[in-house]
Protein backbone atom coordinates (compact mmCIF):
# COMPACT_ATOMS: atom_id res chain seq x y z
CA UNK A 1 0.00 0.00 0.00
CA UNK A 2 0.96 3.58 -0.58
CA UNK A 3 1.45 6.69 2.09
CA UNK A 4 -1.81 7.79 0.62
CA UNK A 5 -3.77 5.23 0.87
CA UNK A 6 -2.60 4.33 4.25
CA UNK A 7 -3.46 7.33 5.66
CA UNK A 8 -6.93 7.33 4.01
CA UNK A 9 -7.35 4.02 5.73
CA UNK A 10 -5.72 5.26 9.36
CA UNK A 11 -8.10 7.93 8.86
CA UNK A 12 -11.69 5.54 8.50
CA UNK A 13 -10.19 3.34 11.07
CA UNK A 14 -9.84 5.93 13.78
CA UNK A 15 -13.31 7.02 13.08
CA UNK A 16 -14.61 3.89 12.59
CA UNK A 17 -13.77 3.21 16.54
CA UNK A 18 -14.22 6.22 18.08
CA UNK A 19 -18.34 5.29 15.94
CA UNK A 20 -18.50 1.97 17.48
CA UNK A 21 -16.72 3.01 21.20
CA UNK A 22 -15.14 -0.23 20.59
CA UNK A 23 -12.53 0.58 23.91
CA UNK A 24 -15.74 0.50 26.02
CA UNK A 25 -17.08 -2.48 24.39
CA UNK A 26 -19.30 -2.94 27.99
CA UNK A 27 -20.87 -6.55 27.00
CA UNK A 28 -17.10 -7.97 26.35
CA UNK A 29 -15.75 -6.18 29.15
CA UNK A 30 -18.09 -8.23 31.44
CA UNK A 31 -17.98 -10.85 29.61
CA UNK A 32 -14.57 -12.02 27.62
CA UNK A 33 -10.80 -11.59 29.50
CA UNK A 34 -7.84 -11.24 27.75
CA UNK A 35 -6.48 -14.33 27.11
CA UNK A 36 -5.73 -15.92 24.07
CA UNK A 37 -8.67 -16.71 21.49
CA UNK A 38 -8.97 -18.01 17.85
CA UNK A 39 -11.22 -17.20 15.59
CA UNK A 40 -11.74 -17.58 11.16
CA UNK A 41 -13.19 -15.76 8.87
CA UNK A 42 -15.36 -17.33 6.41
CA UNK A 43 -17.12 -16.12 3.14
CA UNK A 44 -20.41 -17.10 3.23
CA UNK A 45 -20.77 -16.39 -0.32
CA UNK A 46 -18.64 -16.63 -3.38
CA UNK A 47 -16.93 -13.60 -4.57
CA UNK A 48 -13.18 -11.92 -4.92
CA UNK A 49 -11.32 -11.53 -1.73
CA UNK A 50 -9.90 -7.68 -1.39
CA UNK A 51 -8.72 -5.96 1.18
CA UNK A 52 -6.19 -8.61 2.78
CA UNK A 53 -3.19 -5.70 3.36
CA UNK A 54 -6.14 -3.24 4.35
CA UNK A 55 -7.03 -5.11 7.14
CA UNK A 56 -4.32 -6.71 8.37
CA UNK A 57 -2.82 -2.94 8.30
CA UNK A 58 -5.90 -2.17 11.05
CA UNK A 59 -5.26 -4.73 13.11
CA UNK A 60 -1.61 -4.17 13.49
CA UNK A 61 -2.73 -0.61 14.43
CA UNK A 62 -5.36 -1.35 16.57
CA UNK A 63 -3.68 -4.14 19.05
CA UNK A 64 -0.08 -5.54 18.09
CA UNK A 65 -0.69 -8.38 19.99
CA UNK A 66 -3.57 -9.71 17.59
CA UNK A 67 -2.35 -12.07 14.46
CA UNK A 68 -4.40 -12.78 11.64
CA UNK A 69 -3.00 -15.43 9.40
CA UNK A 70 -4.82 -15.38 5.63
CA UNK A 71 -5.24 -18.36 3.60
CA UNK A 72 -5.74 -16.86 0.32
CA UNK A 73 -4.14 -14.07 -1.32
CA UNK A 74 -5.70 -10.52 -2.34
CA UNK A 75 -7.93 -10.86 -5.49
CA UNK A 76 -8.54 -14.40 -5.04
CA UNK A 77 -11.91 -16.31 -5.67
CA UNK A 78 -13.40 -17.89 -2.78
CA UNK A 79 -16.16 -20.54 -2.79
CA UNK A 80 -19.17 -20.40 -0.48
CA UNK A 81 -18.10 -21.45 2.90
CA UNK A 82 -14.71 -21.28 2.73
CA UNK A 83 -12.34 -20.26 5.40
CA UNK A 84 -10.26 -16.85 4.19
CA UNK A 85 -8.59 -16.44 7.56
CA UNK A 86 -7.74 -17.30 11.07
CA UNK A 87 -7.11 -14.23 13.78
CA UNK A 88 -5.22 -15.13 17.52
CA UNK A 89 -5.17 -12.19 19.85
CA UNK A 90 -6.63 -11.17 23.48
CA UNK A 91 -10.18 -12.13 23.25
CA UNK A 92 -11.54 -8.78 24.67
CA UNK A 93 -9.42 -6.70 22.12
CA UNK A 94 -10.71 -9.74 19.33
CA UNK A 95 -14.08 -9.03 20.04
CA UNK A 96 -14.03 -5.61 20.13
CA UNK A 97 -12.80 -4.84 16.60
CA UNK A 98 -15.08 -7.42 15.05
CA UNK A 99 -17.46 -5.42 13.14
CA UNK A 100 -15.25 -2.60 12.67
CA UNK A 101 -12.97 -5.13 10.66
CA UNK A 102 -15.99 -6.69 8.93
CA UNK A 103 -17.08 -3.80 7.61
CA UNK A 104 -13.98 -2.95 5.96
CA UNK A 105 -13.86 -6.05 4.47
CA UNK A 106 -17.42 -7.12 3.68
CA UNK A 107 -17.67 -3.70 1.60
CA UNK A 108 -13.61 -3.94 -0.08
CA UNK A 109 -14.60 -7.48 -1.31
CA UNK A 110 -17.96 -6.43 -2.63
CA UNK A 111 -16.22 -3.88 -4.90
CA UNK A 112 -13.88 -6.08 -5.82
CA UNK A 113 -16.45 -8.50 -6.81
CA UNK A 114 -18.84 -6.90 -9.28
CA UNK A 115 -16.01 -5.30 -10.79
CA UNK A 116 -15.08 -8.94 -11.53
CA UNK A 117 -18.29 -9.69 -12.20
CA UNK A 118 -18.49 -6.56 -15.31
CA UNK A 119 -15.46 -7.48 -16.46
CA UNK A 120 -16.27 -11.42 -17.05
CA UNK A 121 -19.04 -9.58 -19.33
CA UNK A 122 -16.82 -7.92 -21.73
CA UNK A 123 -16.00 -9.87 -24.67
CA UNK A 124 -13.89 -7.49 -26.71
CA UNK A 125 -10.40 -8.01 -24.10
CA UNK A 126 -8.89 -4.85 -25.42
CA UNK A 127 -11.56 -2.47 -23.76
CA UNK A 128 -11.13 -1.46 -20.14
CA UNK A 129 -13.38 -1.06 -17.50
CA UNK A 130 -13.46 2.55 -15.69
CA UNK A 131 -14.37 3.43 -12.32
CA UNK A 132 -15.73 6.99 -11.99
CA UNK A 133 -15.68 9.31 -8.60
CA UNK A 134 -19.29 8.28 -7.66
CA UNK A 135 -17.37 6.84 -4.39
CA UNK A 136 -18.18 7.28 -0.77
CA UNK A 137 -16.68 10.62 0.78
CA UNK A 138 -13.33 9.57 2.24
CA UNK A 139 -13.28 6.08 0.76
CA UNK A 140 -12.20 7.25 -2.71
CA UNK A 141 -8.74 5.84 -2.79
CA UNK A 142 -9.69 2.08 -0.76
CA UNK A 143 -12.64 2.09 -3.37
CA UNK A 144 -10.77 2.45 -6.39
CA UNK A 145 -7.75 0.52 -4.51
CA UNK A 146 -10.69 -2.33 -4.88
CA UNK A 147 -11.45 -2.07 -8.48
CA UNK A 148 -8.27 -2.56 -9.60
CA UNK A 149 -8.77 -5.64 -7.55
CA UNK A 150 -10.92 -7.12 -9.28
CA UNK A 151 -9.83 -6.17 -12.43
CA UNK A 152 -11.01 -2.57 -13.40
CA UNK A 153 -9.11 0.35 -14.01
CA UNK A 154 -9.37 3.98 -12.22
CA UNK A 155 -10.70 6.79 -14.21
CA UNK A 156 -9.43 9.86 -12.75
CA UNK A 157 -8.75 10.12 -8.97
CA UNK A 158 -9.74 13.48 -8.89
CA UNK A 159 -10.70 16.96 -10.68
CA UNK A 160 -7.06 17.60 -11.14
CA UNK A 161 -5.83 14.87 -13.31
CA UNK A 162 -7.89 15.58 -16.38
CA UNK A 163 -9.68 18.23 -18.02
CA UNK A 164 -13.26 16.32 -18.39
CA UNK A 165 -15.89 18.83 -20.31
CA UNK A 166 -19.21 17.45 -18.72
CA UNK A 167 -22.88 18.04 -19.45
CA UNK A 168 -23.26 20.98 -17.29
CA UNK A 169 -19.90 22.81 -18.63
CA UNK A 170 -21.32 22.54 -21.64
CA UNK A 171 -24.86 23.85 -20.84
CA UNK A 172 -22.78 26.69 -18.66
CA UNK A 173 -20.92 27.40 -22.27
CA UNK A 174 -24.17 27.28 -24.38
CA UNK A 175 -22.42 24.42 -26.50
CA UNK A 176 -19.85 22.05 -27.45
CA UNK A 177 -17.94 24.45 -29.66
CA UNK A 178 -17.94 27.29 -27.08
CA UNK A 179 -16.37 24.85 -24.47
CA UNK A 180 -14.07 23.62 -26.56
CA UNK A 181 -12.17 26.63 -28.11
CA UNK A 182 -12.26 28.29 -24.40
CA UNK A 183 -10.42 25.55 -23.26
CA UNK A 184 -7.98 24.75 -26.23
CA UNK A 185 -7.01 29.34 -25.82
CA UNK A 186 -5.42 28.28 -22.38
CA UNK A 187 -3.36 26.03 -24.52
CA UNK A 188 -3.24 23.48 -22.23
CA UNK A 189 -0.76 20.56 -21.65
CA UNK A 190 -3.47 18.27 -20.21
CA UNK A 191 -4.87 15.79 -22.18
CA UNK A 192 -9.08 16.64 -22.63
CA UNK A 193 -11.71 14.33 -22.78
CA UNK A 194 -15.76 15.66 -23.28
CA UNK A 195 -18.81 13.90 -22.68
CA UNK A 196 -21.46 14.27 -25.59
CA UNK A 197 -24.96 13.19 -25.42
CA UNK A 198 -25.99 13.17 -29.20
CA UNK A 199 -24.36 12.45 -33.30
CA UNK A 200 -24.54 16.48 -33.47
CA UNK A 201 -22.56 16.97 -30.23
CA UNK A 202 -20.00 14.42 -31.47
CA UNK A 203 -20.02 16.00 -34.66
CA UNK A 204 -18.70 19.62 -32.82
CA UNK A 205 -16.85 17.50 -30.25
CA UNK A 206 -14.10 15.83 -33.55
CA UNK A 207 -13.68 19.56 -34.79
CA UNK A 208 -11.17 19.81 -32.02
CA UNK A 209 -7.76 17.53 -31.10
CA UNK A 210 -8.91 15.61 -27.85
CA UNK A 211 -8.19 12.98 -26.53
CA UNK A 212 -11.58 11.02 -25.96
CA UNK A 213 -14.77 10.91 -26.23
CA UNK A 214 -17.45 9.84 -23.69
CA UNK A 215 -20.44 8.79 -25.31
CA UNK A 216 -23.03 9.18 -22.41
CA UNK A 217 -26.59 7.70 -22.60
CA UNK A 218 -26.12 7.12 -26.29
CA UNK A 219 -28.55 3.87 -27.64
CA UNK A 220 -26.56 0.94 -29.03
CA UNK A 221 -27.46 2.10 -32.91
CA UNK A 222 -26.13 5.36 -31.62
CA UNK A 223 -23.38 4.19 -30.55
CA UNK A 224 -22.50 2.33 -33.45
CA UNK A 225 -22.82 5.11 -35.43
CA UNK A 226 -20.65 7.62 -33.46
CA UNK A 227 -17.41 4.69 -33.16
CA UNK A 228 -17.64 4.81 -36.88
CA UNK A 229 -17.44 8.45 -37.11
CA UNK A 230 -14.44 8.43 -34.08
CA UNK A 231 -12.35 6.03 -35.72
CA UNK A 232 -11.87 8.03 -38.78
CA UNK A 233 -9.74 10.16 -36.22
CA UNK A 234 -6.74 8.39 -35.30
CA UNK A 235 -5.93 8.40 -31.39
CA UNK A 236 -9.53 9.65 -30.08
CA UNK A 237 -9.89 7.33 -27.32
CA UNK A 238 -14.11 6.16 -27.12
CA UNK A 239 -15.39 5.73 -23.71
CA UNK A 240 -19.16 4.41 -22.99
CA UNK A 241 -20.84 5.77 -19.69
CA UNK A 242 -24.25 6.36 -18.35
CA UNK A 243 -26.82 3.56 -16.78
CA UNK A 244 -24.24 0.95 -17.54
CA UNK A 245 -25.33 -2.23 -15.79
CA UNK A 246 -25.03 -6.01 -16.54
CA UNK A 247 -27.93 -6.23 -19.19
CA UNK A 248 -26.13 -3.21 -20.98
CA UNK A 249 -22.82 -3.86 -21.15
CA UNK A 250 -23.40 -7.35 -23.06
CA UNK A 251 -25.10 -5.35 -25.24
CA UNK A 252 -21.71 -3.22 -26.13
CA UNK A 253 -18.68 -5.28 -25.05
CA UNK A 254 -18.42 -7.07 -28.56
CA UNK A 255 -17.97 -3.28 -29.70
CA UNK A 256 -14.73 -1.36 -30.91
CA UNK A 257 -14.37 1.05 -27.80
CA UNK A 258 -11.67 1.78 -25.47
CA UNK A 259 -12.93 2.17 -22.21
CA UNK A 260 -16.46 1.41 -20.58
CA UNK A 261 -17.37 3.27 -17.24
CA UNK A 262 -19.63 1.94 -14.74
CA UNK A 263 -20.48 4.09 -11.85
CA UNK A 264 -22.39 1.15 -9.91
CA UNK A 265 -18.97 -1.00 -9.02
CA UNK A 266 -18.81 1.77 -6.33
CA UNK A 267 -22.03 3.62 -5.79
CA UNK A 268 -24.10 0.69 -5.68
CA UNK A 269 -22.06 -2.77 -4.99
CA UNK A 270 -23.32 -5.19 -2.26
CA UNK A 271 -21.29 -6.00 0.42
CA UNK A 272 -20.26 -10.01 0.51
CA UNK A 273 -21.03 -11.77 3.49
CA UNK A 274 -18.46 -12.46 5.47
CA UNK A 275 -18.56 -13.79 8.96
CA UNK A 276 -15.98 -14.67 12.10
CA UNK A 277 -16.34 -17.09 14.30
CA UNK A 278 -15.03 -18.16 17.70
CA UNK A 279 -12.88 -21.75 17.57
CA UNK A 280 -11.21 -21.82 21.09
Amino acid sequence: MNSALKKSISTILNSSLKEDKVFTDITTQNLIEDSNLTCELVFKESGILCGTKIVTYLIKNFNDKIKIVWKFKEGSFIKKNTRIASIDGPGNRVLAIERVLLNFLQKTSGIATITYNFCKLIKNKKINLLDTRKTTPGWRLIEKYCVKVGGGQNHRMDLSELILIKDNHIRALNGVEHALVKIFKKKNRIPVEIEVKSLSELDSALKFKIKRVMLDNLSVPNIKKAIKRIREFPGVEIEISGGINMSKIKKISSLDVDYISVGTITHSSPSIDISMNVLK
